[in-house]
């Protein structure tokens, strides 16, 4: 896996000093299509936590790989909906409905 390096907000964010979170999270990202806002399901994307506890998420899209600040809000949605066993070991079981 290939060392990756952002800067979002004058803040630095280099995948290899991240923790690998999950492989399994779900992301569609906005577009523009025939006058049409549209949503692209992202490719290969992996939900990271820093040092400090930022959550960050990078997906490939077209050819480039793009990183993204997420809030501990998005990141609970993205785990619920797509890896739910990770959500479960890092926030606790949901209740039984």
């Amino acid at each position: 896996d290939e060392n990756m390096i952002f800067v979002i907000d004058k803040l630095k964010y280099d995948t290899d000093k991240m923790e690998l979170i999950s492989e399994k999270c779900k992301y569609n990202y906005p577009g523009y299509f025939l006058g049409k806002n549209v949503s692209y399901s992202a490719k290969s994307t992996k939900l990271y936590k820093t040092k400090k506890g930022h959550w960050f998420l990078t997906y490939e899209k077209d050819v480039s790989t793009y990183g993204k600040v997420l809030t501990e809000d998005e990141v609970k949605e993205l785990l619920i909906k797509s890896d739910l066993a990770k959500y479960e070991e890092l926030f606790g079981e949901l209740e039984e409905g």
